[in-house]
Order: C-alpha cells, then structure tokens, then sequence
C-alpha cells in the first residue's frame, strides 16, 4: 500500500495516514552535500525551512508499513526557528494525532509545502503541555501571508514523533504532484537568521575570529540571535565578515586585532568573540551572511 498525498482538500485519514508514514523510523541523517543532485523552482531557489545545526536523510520514498515515505525527516534540535520555504499563504492543521502540530504552505509558485511535528511543548524539554497553538506551535496567524524565509513556526516532536525532534518536510509540484525534497534542500538558500527583507532587525553574531584588520573582523560563526524575537541558536559554521567602525565599542583583546592596518589570519580558534549589529533594514545579503552586510555597534570577548 502507498501512503496518500496529503493536501488541503485530502480526507482527515489521508492526512493520519501520510503523518504514520512521516512518523516512522528516518534513515542514517547527513550533512548537507554540496555535491549532492540540485534542483530549483522557475520562480528560484527556496529557502531551507529551518535555522539551525541541522542534518537530514534522503529518505524520500523509504518503504513505511502504509507505503512510502513522502518527505524528508530534517533532524534538528527540539523548537528550532521554522521558516518559510518561499512566500506565501500558511494553514494551521492542529486536529492529527500522528503528524501533531502540522501546517501547510501554499507558495507563489504554485508550490505546497507540508511542515509536520511541529513544537508542542512549553519548555525546552519534552512536556507535550503546549498543544498546537500561537507561540507555542506558530509564529503566524492562520491563513497569514508570509514572506520568504519568514519565521513561521517552531520545530518540534509532536504526534507520533514524540521524543524524536525533527521536521518531515514535503514538497508537493504543481497538480499536487509529491517529489522529493533532497535536491531542492540541497539548492535551498541557507539563511543566517530568520528575516523579511526590508523589515528593520538586530544582529548578535558569536563565533571565533578567522582574520582581521583593516576594521574588519572575520569570525567563524557557531551561534545567532537576532533582535525581535530571537534566542541565542547554534548554527552551521560560517565564515561572516563584519565590519568595525572607529567609533564601535570594542574590548581590549579583539581591538588589537581589529585595528591592525592589513587584514590577516588571526590564529585565535581559543578566543569566543560576539559582534552586536545595530538596528538595520534587513537585506538578503544580511540573511545569507554575506560579505560587507554587517557592521558592529559593539564587539566583545565571550
């Protein structure tokens, strides 16, 4: 038997019997391979759904006891910022006992987009005592249009994924045609933070500094938090350029670096460094952590 597609205008047991699917066992999880298949909408590359240190198995099409499985089950850890995968109008699902707190994304392109076992809990540990609501669940009112790469949800372990945090993901084509997500996650843009372009946000950026000189600090980025909103999130590592002004707040340690007259390998992998943005207009090229998108108002050691 195959598991059925899940859609909007799917029967309630459809939707059960595609999250029992969603639920089971995922494969061995990878690292994002950059050699790996990839594939973009016409309209462009999505946006990868999550923020965070994340890991996924290309388990699209695994056998499950109902038939196969129709997503990817992306490993990550428990309330995770969700993100909007492009822009478009979201749908709460709340009433499936094995895909939990679930929602649906309806793209521009005509594309949909299922997020299921979303978060649950109240704290950070495993309480299921949230249910599927506003804040606990959702960043976004149902029936929201939302922006690409906007902030949408939190990740979870609801339903039947219960002490098993993670988001399955699918991606359903035009004619609700399910495809495997692996090559477009692959080919997805990898947002530093959660953002809406043109809408105004702060930065911290903490990591360890790569090079510096010339005004300019280079760390290797291991954790985000961003101002409204945010909490301190472990992320990939990355290099991000930020620069420095003479009038910036900067301890001692990092400024001997920073004021050098050429830039140069730093050498400091013992040194924790934390660069604070002031309040800006956001870019894409600040989303993706780009070179030259960020200046410090303050940099401190720790």
């Amino acid at each position: 038997m195959r598991c059925p597609r899940t859609t909007a205008r799917g029967a309630w047991f459809l939707l059960l019997a595609a999250a029992l699917c969603a639920g089971a066992a995922s494969a061995a999880t990878a690292h994002v391979d950059p050699k790996a298949p990839k594939k973009v909408l016409k309209s462009g590359p999505i946006v990868f759904p999550l923020v965070g240190v994340a890991e996924y198995g290309n388990n699209f099409g695994d056998p499950r006891p109902q038939g196969r499985h129709e997503g990817i089950d992306i490993t990550v850890p428990r309330r995770s910022p969700v993100l909007a995968a492009e822009a478009g109008k979201v749908q709460w699902w709340t009433t499936s006992a094995l895909a939990g707190c679930m929602l649906y994304l309806y793209g521009a392109s005509g594309t949909t987009y299922l997020y299921i076992h979303l978060n649950n809990d109240r704290t950070l540990r495993n309480d299921n005592k949230g249910g599927c609501a506003a804040d606990t669940t959702y960043v976004v009112d149902d029936g929201a249009k939302v922006e690409r790469g906007q902030q949408i949800a939190w990740s979870g372990d609801s339903g039947d994924a219960d002490g098993n945090p993670h988001l399955h993901f699918e991606l359903h084509l035009k004619k609700d045609r399910t495809v495997n997500p692996f090559p477009y996650l692959n080919a997805a843009a990898r947002h530093l933070y959660p953002g809406v372009v043109g809408e105004t946000s702060a930065l911290g950026l903490r990591g360890t500094p790569l090079s510096a000189g010339n005004g300019v600090i280079e760390l290797e980025v291991t954790a985000v938090r961003w101002w409204p909103g945010g909490r301190w999130t472990e992320v990939e590592e990355r290099p991000v350029e930020v620069a420095v002004p003479e009038d910036a707040e900067v301890d001692g340690d990092v400024a001997s670096l920073i004021q050098g007259p050429q830039r140069a390998l730093a050498g400091r992998k013992d040194l924790t460094v934390t660069a604070f943005t002031g309040a800006e207009e956001t870019t894409e090229e600040m989303l993706l952590g780009e070179p030259g998108a960020f200046t410090a108002l303050r940099v401190r050691v720790g």
